[in-house]
C-alpha cells in the first residue's frame, strides 16, 4: 500500500504487478484448472484447434518468422510443403500449451506413448548421467515419462516471466517427480552436486534466448553461449554419461518416446568447441526432422 499511496513510479509498478498483470494471471490459473477436468484427448484437440485459430490472428509477427525460417531451413521445399509444416506449427504450439493441464495423463494414456531404446538406461545406472532434452512437441510430457521410467532428474530451466505460468510449470514438474534446481546460473553448483553423487540432471540443449535462437546453431558458427557448453564442462568433469532423449508427436495424442544411446566424451578434445560441435551435430539434425513440432521455430533466426 506504501508504494500505491506513493504516487509516481511507485505507484505504477504496484498497479502493474497487482492489478494488470494478474489479469493475465487469474485467466491462466482458471485456464489450467478448468481443464483439468476435462479428458485429456478433448484438451489436446481444443489446444490443435485453439492454436490454428489463435496464433494467424493474435501472433501474426512470429508467425511470419515461423514461415520465414522454415522456408530458410528448407530451400528445396516447395510453398506447399511450407504451408503444411506451418499449419503443423500452430497446431503443435494450441496443443503443447493446453495440454499442461493434462501432462500425466496424456504420459500415461493406455497405448499413447510408444517408448524407443529404453534398454539404453542399463547403462545409465549407478553412474552420473546427463539427459539432454529438446523442446519437441510436448517436453513436460517427456519429463512425465522419464520419471514413470524410475529415473529421479533433476533439471535446471529458466522460469516463465508470468508468475501463473511459473507457477503452473513447477506445479506440473514437481507433481511428475522433477526435481527443480535454481533458475540460471544458480543451477550450475547444484547441478554440479547431482552429478557428483552419481544423479542424473536433464540439460534443454535447444535454445531460445530474448526472442532469438541460440542452439543448435543451423549453419551459423559454433559458440560456448549455449547449454551446449554447460553440459560438455560438466561432463567433462564428473565423468557423466550424455543420453539424448526428445519426445514427438506421431498424431494427436499419439506420442513416441526416444532414448539415443549414452555416450561419454573420453578422450582429448582439442577445445571445448570441439565438444559443443559434437553435440550441435546431435540435436541440430533432430531439430530439423521435427521442425513443425519445435517450439522455438519462431524465433528470430540471426547469423
Amino acid at each position: 500500500m506504501v508504494d500505491l499511496l506513493a504516487g509516481g513510479e511507485a505507484r505504477r509498478r504496484f498497479l502493474r504487478y497487482w492489478v494488470r498483470d494478474n489479469r493475465g494471471n487469474i485467466f491462466d490459473l482458471t485456464f489450467f484448472f478448468t481443464f483439468r477436468l476435462v479428458p485429456a484427448t478433448l484438451c489436446s484437440h481444443f489446444g490443435g484447434w485453439l492454436g490454428r485459430v489463435l496464433v494467424p490472428r493474435a501472433y501474426a509477427v512470429p508467425l511470419q518468422r515461423a514461415r520465414a525460417n522454415l522456408e530458410t531451413l528448407f530451400p528445396d521445399h516447395a510453398p506447399d510443403a511450407i504451408a503444411d509444416m506451418v499449419d503443423a506449427y500452430v497446431d503443435s504450439q494450441g496443443r503443447q500449451m493446453v495440454e499442461y493441464s493434462a501432462v500425466p495423463r496424456l504420459a500415461r494414456r493406455s497405448g499413447g506413448v510408444r517408448r524407443v531404446g529404453v534398454d539404453h538406461l542399463k547403462t545409465c545406472q549407478d553412474v552420473p548421467v546427463i539427459f539432454m532434452g529438446l523442446h519437441l512437441s510436448n517436453w513436460e510430457v517427456l519429463m512425465q515419462c522419464l520419471t514413470d521410467l524410475g529415473l529421479k532428474v533433476s533439471l535446471n530451466y529458466d522460469p516463465p516471466r508470468s508468475r501463473a505460468r511459473h507457477w503452473i510449470v513447477r506445479h506440473v514438474r514437481t507433481r511428475a517427480g522433477i526435481a527443480l534446481l535454481p533458475p540460471g546460473r544458480q543451477a550450475v553448483r547444484p547441478a554440479l552436486r547431482v552429478l557428483e553423487e552419481s544423479g542424473q540432471l536433464l540439460v534443454f540443449c535447444d535454445e531460445g534466448f530474448n526472442g532469438q535462437i541460440r542452439a543448435p546453431f543451423l549453419g551459423r558458427p559454433a559458440n560456448l553461449q549455449t547449454n551446449y557448453a554447460l553440459v560438455a564442462r560438466l561432463a567433462r568433469r564428473t565423468g557423466a554419461r550424455i543420453c539424448p532423449v526428445y519426445l514427438t508427436r506421431e498424431a494427436g495424442v499419439r506420442f513416441t518416446l526416444t532414448i539415443l544411446e549414452p555416450f561419454a566424451l573420453d578422450g582429448a578434445a582439442s577445445s571445448l568447441l570441439d565438444d559443443v560441435e559434437r553435440l550441435n551435430g546431435i540435436v541440430e539434425p533432430l531439430v530439423r526432422m521435427h521442425a513443425p513440432q519445435w517450439y522455438f521455430v519462431d524465433n528470430r533466426l540471426v547469423s
